[in-house]
């Protein structure tokens, strides 16, 4: 690889881990969160532990309950060509100068978005339970917006229409039972990573 290309690729391994840092702690729950407290956590992003002294945190912008960092990561990522002779990040380097595997850092990103959307999908379950309770039966829909559109704002505080990977939540529901999903890192409904959410009895009717 000549230096132009070393360039290039590094600019491009800097872009990548970054737009990973924002993904993950773009929308994190933050108290007064200091400069030197989210150095620390970037630095620690994921289990991959850089130098302290690798992370520059620009600005810490506080909205409410969340936070944006911006921040200047410095390090090391080794590159492969693929099957198909095109340059991909395959490893970061980390503090104690041992190479990581770059998939690691995306699964552990995706990991925590997952739990996010389980969290807010347990959020328009209650909101459904509510309504339920005071109705007598769940929201007929087949679409979120639709649902949010009956439940917001008596039942559900804040309107919650895309999941953690910028996708539209998914809803169907009847006057017995509904189905709540996120389709995932991939983008895709019916796959394995899918996060789902049913009303207990249409668990125990069609477990998946």
């Amino acid at each position: 690889m000549n230096k132009r290309m070393q360039r290039i690729a590094s600019a491009f391994g800097l872009t990548a881990i970054c737009l990973l840092l924002a993904l993950a702690y773009g929308q994190a729950a933050a108290d007064d969160l200091s400069p030197n407290q989210a150095r620390k956590l970037i630095a620690n992003l994921a289990g991959i532990q850089l130098p302290s002294d690798a992370v520059r945190v620009r600005e810490v912008s506080m909205l409410g309950s969340s936070a944006t960092v911006v921040a200047q990561v410095e390090t090391a990522f080794r590159f492969v060509k693929n099957g198909e002779g095109k340059w991909r990040v395959a490893e970061i380097r980390t503090g104690d100068n041992r190479w990581e595997d770059i998939d690691m850092l995306v699964r552990a990103v995706n990991t925590e978005k997952a739990e996010r959307a389980r969290a807010e999908l347990e959020t328009l379950a209650t909101a459904l339970e509510s309504f339920r309770r005071e109705r007598g039966f769940y929201v007929v829909a087949k679409s979120e917006g639709a649902l949010e559109d009956h439940l917001n704002p008596r039942y559900l505080a804040r309107v919650i229409r895309v999941d953690p990977w910028h996708k539209p939540y998914l809803y169907e529901g009847t006057q017995a039972s509904f189905i709540l999903r996120s389709a995932g890192a991939d983008g895709k409904e019916n796959t394995p990573d899918d996060v789902i959410r049913q009303n207990p009895e249409s668990r125990s009717q069609n477990p998946e």
